[in-house]
């Protein structure tokens, strides 16, 4: 079992990229993941955006854990 060390929640609305980083040899593991809208409050630029907050892709999770578990930096 590998030890858990800082755990942080990160958010990218659309148009604004973000980096995951970890500091030496520390490596991403993701625990969740949502790609799509559940409220009107986050990533709330677009008004005509806030009509469906019940949208999801229910692969999220799988398609993160592909492409960011184990390195130290990931682009995003």
């Amino acid at each position: 079992m590998m030890p858990f060390g800082l755990m942080r929640r990160e958010l990218a609305c659309e148009g604004y990229p973000i980096e995951l980083r970890c500091p030496g040899s520390d490596v991403i593991m993701i625990e969740t993941a949502n790609y799509g809208r559940t409220d009107d409050k986050i990533c709330d630029a677009d008004p005509f955006q806030m009509e469906n907050v019940q949208c999801y892709l229910p692969d999220a999770f799988k398609i993160m854990s592909q492409r960011c578990n184990n390195p130290p930096i990931v682009w995003w």
